[in-house]
């Protein structure tokens, strides 16, 4: 146990880590990796714990604080992140040329952060530019999570922040190499999503998700089908395993079982070459009506796919009826700013460990930690699908003002407001209950802006009485859509 007296000295803490903290004092411990008991780690759900070993992203210690902030002593030298919030610094040792390394802090409710190795500048350092070094250095935040009610009572007696409790700081490593990301360097996401996440057709539900045949092709063709298209780090099971079997039992009869799902790389890939692939796919004799449900980025692509003219397809022969946007980001999301993609994962990963309720989540989560590896490996470079996704782009600014004749479009959105307890606490970080950093107090869902799921290019979009709000007292974010009863009877309200 090692004793924080608030000031900006190096402090060695064993096993070739030390802090830096000013303005905190308290205690710190190294843990062995994945040591039980503590608070945090039983945070740490089998799903996530399951995800970290997949991508082979190895605990080598963890560090335990319990510190609380204090004025900084006048002799001490403040720290910012490259956030710019108040951060107190972590410094490893560099584990060699063949591996890459990061940081996983955790807080007492749940609320997880990712943090890659810093240059001078406070820049990402990859693994692949840093060339050799003794040590590597990271900036972590002092916020904990807070309930707004909590906030505002400390804000009378002490600093805003107040408490920081107790964080938990994972040192992971992870290995690197041609064999894992590919030779080039920019074009890593793209080569693990081509062998992790292809682009694939499939009927749904199907536990095996054989690809499409020609028989399948004729069936859909028979009639009105229904197709599913998933979002960012997704597949269509973990978008859409949250729909039961009663509300599949009374949809897909309505189609005469003509149901199939869109599996596409969301990350490396833009839209548009998905919908290019989609109808590359397609057979010369198949001609399809099709009515689709999607979720967050798939709801550009499937308003993509309603314009077949615009993507290689074929008006003539693919028609949509119907497009149910859940959750979509239609109007894009300040989170696909490179500035804030970490703050992306970040909110990516404390939802669905803590939502994921099936084994189908860990598909998310796979490529949440494969977006992390890239990142710590390249940066930010080759990440084109969440590039689509930042407002006013050129690709959404075509989309969104392209009409869509013909296409009766549905939609299904919330604005989630953090609570002081159970889940909702993990977003309730001291800065973001005053003003969110990322989305300027913009209603959101977590991930996307409310207002953008119902109206985008100037107008609104989506009409009152084809539109669900979940308001902020029921506590809906962008994971929970599909769990949610009111979900679950507007589509068989609405499509058939």
């Amino acid at each position: 146990m090692t004793t924080l007296h608030g000031g900006s000295q190096a402090i060695p803490l064993g096993g070739n880590l030390t802090l830096r903290a000013p303005g905190l004092t308290g205690q710190a411990r190294v843990l062995p990796p994945r040591q039980p008991g503590t608070r945090g780690e039983e945070l740490v759900t089998p799903a996530l714990d399951a995800a970290l070993a997949q991508a082979g992203l190895e605990e080598v210690a963890t560090v335990e604080l319990q510190v609380n902030v204090v004025p900084q002593p006048l002799a001490a030298t403040s720290m910012r992140g490259p956030d710019g919030a108040d951060a107190f610094e972590l410094e490893a040792a560099d584990p060699g040329p063949d591996h890459g390394q990061v940081v996983l802090s955790i807080d007492e409710a749940g609320a997880m952060h990712w943090h890659f190795p810093l240059d001078d500048d406070l820049n990402v350092q990859p693994a692949a530019t840093r060339g050799g070094g003794p040590s590597l250095r990271y900036r972590i935040p002092k916020e904990v999570a807070v309930a707004p009610p909590v906030l505002a009572e400390q804000a009378t007696t002490r600093s805003l922040i107040g408490l920081v409790g107790r964080k938990l700081l994972k040192v992971l490593i992870y290995p690197i190499g041609d064999a894992i990301f590919g030779p080039v360097i920019d074009k890593a996401m793209g080569f693990w999503e081509n062998k992790k996440r292809p682009h694939h057709l499939s009927r749904f539900p199907s536990a095996e998700r054989p690809d499409l045949t020609a028989a399948d092709w004729a069936d859909l063709s028979q009639g009105p089908a229904l197709l599913w298209v998933h979002g960012t780090f997704s597949s269509s099971r973990a978008a859409f395993g949250g729909v039961d079997t009663a509300t599949l039992g009374a949809l897909l009869p309505r189609y005469g079982q003509r149901s199939f799902a869109f599996d596409h790389p969301s990350v490396s890939a833009s839209p548009m070459e998905n919908a290019r692939w989609f109808f590359s796919q397609m057979p010369a004799d198949a001609k399809l009506e099709v009515d689709i449900v999607c979720h967050s980025r798939g709801g550009l692509l499937s308003r993509l796919l309603a314009l077949p003219a615009l993507c290689g397809g074929d008006a003539s022969r693919f028609k949509v009826r119907r497009i149910v946007l859940v959750g979509a980001a239609n109007a894009g999301t300040p989170l696909a700013d490179p500035d804030h993609v970490v703050a992306f994962l970040d909110r990516t990963t404390t939802a669905l460990n803590l939502t994921s309720a099936t084994p189908d989540w860990a598909d998310a989560l796979e490529v949440v930690m494969a977006v992390v590896k890239v990142i710590g490996h390249a940066g930010l470079a080759g990440l084109d699908g969440l590039a689509s996704m930042r407002p006013e782009n050129d690709f959404l600014k075509q989309l969104n003002t392209t009409p869509l004749p013909g296409t009766e479009l549905y939609g299904i959105g919330a604005d989630f407001e953090p609570a002081g307890f159970g889940l909702g606490a993990a977003f309730c970080t001291g800065v973001d209950s005053v003003i969110d950093r990322v989305f300027d107090t913009q209603p959101n869902d977590l991930v996307v802006p409310t207002l953008g799921m119902s109206t985008w290019g100037g107008a609104l979009q989506v009409p009152a009485e084809r539109y669900l709000s979940f308001p902020a007292a029921k506590g809906v974010m962008h994971t929970q859509y599909f769990q949610q009863a009111e979900t679950r009877q507007k589509l068989i309200e609405w499509l058939g």
